[in-house]
């Protein structure tokens, strides 16, 4: 509701300034013409303070940041229909009011920005704001396009910005792909990669460093998961094995994993005990079944 305002009541502001302007140049000057040709007003005597006083009048800081996009867009909407229509003259007018509003409006998103990556949570949806306000910011060109209308200081900060929300992306990818882990050698590696994040400003998000602190376990968790399903197929399937070669081949890998994540120095987690208990009990039956189902096939021969 108040950005509804906050908005009309500016371009309201802005339309009734040009309107008058554009009216009192023409009776002054039209209508009425002076006698004296050098008392003639030119076009950028009228429009031109116009033009100046409108962006030094320019205050993000007072808005909430939706508020100030939308002046923001209002007064660059305004400095284009002035210069499209002919009442900038003077080019140099145009393109100082484009940079200045512009680098106002973009010193006022980085420190909002930048409060947004101080916050213990931080609101994703915000993110996706940024980057297209990064977008829109880097596109405004002066000089008939030739030239961007943001310093490289200020081009280098929304750049910054958008490093800072693909890092927090590949923080969370490493967070999510903690749970896919299969080896030993993946827990090291993943928690190498959890490792390189835990600097500013991520470590002022509660829940992402929570999150990467927790990388480890959950890597380890996914790793006893799997050695136990895989255990748990051989054990289950330990009669349809061809012969015992086949059969040990399945269970010596099973139990590599196994003494791999105890020697790396994981422990000896209940689960993956009673899977490795469970393979050798099923490795006695299968010595006993198969030398069974030999002797028997030896017999019919």
């Amino acid at each position: 509701m108040m950005k509804n305002v906050v908005s009309k009541i500016f371009i309201l502001a802005v339309a009734v300034a040009g309107a008058i302007g554009s009216v009192l140049f023409f009776i002054k000057y039209v209508v009425n013409p002076p006698e004296d040709i050098s008392a003639i007003a030119t076009v950028e005597e009228v429009f031109n303070p116009c033009i100046k006083n409108t962006v030094a009048s320019f205050n993000p800081d007072s808005h909430n940041l939706k508020e100030a996009e939308v002046l923001y867009d209002a007064l660059v909407d305004l400095v284009n229909i002035f210069n499209e229509d002919g009442l900038i003259i003077d080019k140099n007018i145009y393109n100082d009011a484009i940079e200045e509003s512009s680098d106002k409006f973009a010193r006022y998103f980085t420190s909002w920005s930048s409060d947004e990556f101080k916050k213990s949570i931080w609101n994703t949806g915000n993110h996706d704001v940024m980057l297209r306000l990064i977008s829109k910011l880097r596109n405004v060109s002066i000089n008939d396009g030739s030239m961007k209308a943001l310093s490289s200081g200020a081009l280098s900060s929304l750049t910054e910005i958008e490093s800072i929300i693909k890092g927090y992306r590949e923080a969370m990818s490493v967070v999510n792909s903690a749970s896919r882990c299969t080896s030993v050698s993946e827990i090291k590696t993943i928690v190498e990669k959890a490792n390189k994040y835990k600097h500013e400003p991520y470590t002022n998000n509660t829940r992402l460093i929570n999150a990467l602190n927790r990388v480890g376990d959950d890597a380890k968790e996914a790793v006893v998961s799997y050695i136990v399903r895989t255990g748990s197929n051989v054990v289950y399937n330990r009669r349809s094995y061809k012969d015992y070669t086949e059969w040990t081949s399945y269970y010596y890998n099973v139990e590599k994993l196994i003494e791999e994540f105890r020697n790396a120095g994981y422990g000896y987690p209940t689960d993956l005990s009673y899977i490795h208990n469970s393979l050798i009990e099923a490795d006695k039956e299968m010595l006993a079944f198969y030398s069974e189902r030999e002797r028997i096939r030896g017999r019919s021969h």
